[in-house]
């Protein structure tokens, strides 16, 4: 009987000890990104001069940048024949303007963007 509670004792341990390994990994993981620059992907507010004024988001509150990230918006899209461009969803850029507008969420859109809710222009 005393080896039997040592296996069952080494064996509780080892998955403890296991599964603190595996979620102290996921933490590092999830907190490794935050202070890194941001890519083409994601999006953060820009102050100032702008070489691009669709990067500009200083007018987009942070709930609405959440949701073009959870949109899954890019500036470019990888799908052929899909973009912002020829998408119902869109908002052409005013003669004034360079970028347009999307109806799901607010800010400047790329022509050349993509998210997943892109949807096919009907005639």
């Amino acid at each position: 009987m005393g080896i039997k509670n040592n296996s069952r004792r080494n064996f509780i341990n080892k998955c403890f000890s296991s599964g603190g390994l595996f979620i102290g990994g996921m933490l590092l993981i999830n907190c490794r990104g935050k202070n890194e620059s941001p890519g083409d992907e994601s999006e953060t507010k820009i102050q100032g001069n702008l070489k691009d004024p669709c990067k500009d988001l200083t007018d987009v509150s942070d709930g609405e940048i959440k949701k073009r990230e959870s949109l899954g918006y890019v500036k470019q899209s990888a799908v052929p024949n899909n973009s912002c461009g020829n998408c119902a969803l869109y908002i052409p850029a005013k003669p004034d303007k360079k970028c347009g507008g999307c109806i799901l969420f607010k800010g400047p859109v790329y022509v050349e963007g993509h998210c997943i809710q892109w949807a096919a222009i009907t005639t």
